[in-house]
């Protein structure tokens, strides 16, 4: 926990420049406005969205010039430039409507049950023909795709989303898609069961797609040749209660690792809680462990499993630590301060399965200011100081001021 120590010297050291943006306002006229709602014979159609500016200024770390399209728009304390890599050391102001994003949902009553479907997308894609020298084009992409099947106190969900052991519940609301490190974030296509025992309570089981990310090998990968092989779905199980202003989450996952003709099974646990106290304020704490946990940790960038140097798999073990508070300022006005904590083995680096370059450990810790102008206007202001280690003992860091504004319809 060393880490904690330096990362809270480095925060004292360069912490004082969020205070000065931090001051900065932000002012607009507001007004309502609300997603288009119609009917389509028997079926509720609700159509909306919005329109988000997304302003950043980086300092002592340009990842922006360091990944293609602008794709360090999204950088998480995992890929924070480390010392003496090209731009660590540069700072760079930039801004993105690539988060806007659309959805559709529906509602149709039938004799088994309840049919709803929710259908979105946003721009957050790369352009193959354009870029941010003269049109700034982006392509839209798949986001969720989902039909359910309500039925008493069952449901079944066919399709895209949000990965079962996450929890948003539990989850430190940040400015932008990339959140402190530790934090699950995963979307993709699945199976899942849910039974209802009552308001706030309920339980999910789900079969989703297996994909092993980085086993294939690459940078952070001693053994860059690995084959991966899927043949079986990952199975989470969730438990779900709330009650009042209190609710807590613990998650199961279990999957199976095949490489180059070997198996080897791999576990995670998490536990996600939220306690809201006074008028409006909440703290929020989220505990993640697991023996190749991978892509689960958060963004897909951390490795689940591995050839060692016997020539075996063996799994990398990890374990993180998200909590935070948001005090309810006013109806209208909001303030957060979060972090969270990541910590890669190094047995795996010293078996031979993982790269110098693989993360050790990250830390992040963000504040950010949230005023809702109106039903429809949003804006925010805010602060991140980011973090990593890797395995050969090389060091990164720097910190992005923030800020956005965001018209909902």
């Amino acid at each position: 926990m060393n880490c904690f120590k330096t990362c809270f010297s480095k925060m004292s050291k360069k912490g004082l420049l969020a205070g000065a943006a931090l001051a900065i306002c932000l002012g607009l006229a507001a007004g309502p406005a609300s997603a288009v709602e119609f009917d389509v014979k028997n079926t509720k159609v609700n159509l909306g969205g919005y329109i988000k500016l997304y302003g950043m200024y980086d300092i002592d770390g340009n990842v922006n010039d360091s990944i293609p399209n602008g794709m360090g728009d999204e950088v998480n304390a995992y890929g924070v430039p480390l010392d003496g890599d090209p731009h660590s050391d540069e700072s760079r102001f930039s801004m993105t409507a690539r988060e806007s994003r659309l959805f559709l949902k529906t509602s149709t009553p039938t004799d088994i049950g309840i049919v709803s479907t929710y259908l979105e997308g946003d721009y957050n894609s790369d352009s193959d023909y354009s870029s941010d020298t003269w049109s700034n084009s982006r392509q839209f992409r798949l986001r969720h795709a989902a039909g359910t099947l309500t039925f008493g106190d069952n449901s079944v969900l066919f399709g895209q989303t949000w990965s079962t052991f996450m929890d948003f519940a539990g989850a430190v609301p940040v400015m932008d898609l990339a959140g402190d490190p530790g934090q699950p974030f995963v979307r993709q296509p699945q199976v899942r069961f849910t039974h209802n025992f009552g308001k706030g309570h309920y339980i999910a089981l789900a079969a989703e797609n297996p994909d092993r990310g980085f086993t294939m090998g690459g940078l952070l990968f001693q053994n860059a040749v690995t084959e991966s092989t899927e043949t079986m779905p990952d199975f989470i199980a969730k438990y779900f209660w709330s009650k009042n202003n209190f609710h807590l989450s613990p998650k199961v996952l279990v999957r199976r690792f095949e490489l180059n003709d070997k198996d080897t099974m791999a576990y995670a646990f998490s536990l996600t809680s939220h306690l809201g106290f006074g008028k409006g304020h909440k703290i929020y704490a989220g505990l993640t462990w697991g023996d190749g946990i991978g892509r689960y940790a958060g963004l897909g960038l951390n490795s689940g499993a591995g050839i060692a140097d016997t020539g075996d798999i063996e799994t990398v073990e990890y374990r993180s630590i998200n909590t935070g508070v948001t005090f309810a300022l006013r109806d209208d006005l909001a303030w957060t301060l979060g972090c969270g904590y990541s910590e890669n083995d190094e047995d795996a680096y010293k078996e031979g399965v993982l790269s110098g370059r693989a993360n050790k450990d990250a830390f992040a810790w963000h504040t950010m200011m949230v005023w809702k102008a109106s039903s429809s206007i949003e804006c925010a202001l805010g602060f991140t100081s980011m973090q990593q280690e890797v395995m050969d003992g090389r060091e990164g860091d720097m910190m992005k001021v923030q800020s956005y504004v965001k018209f909902s319809f």
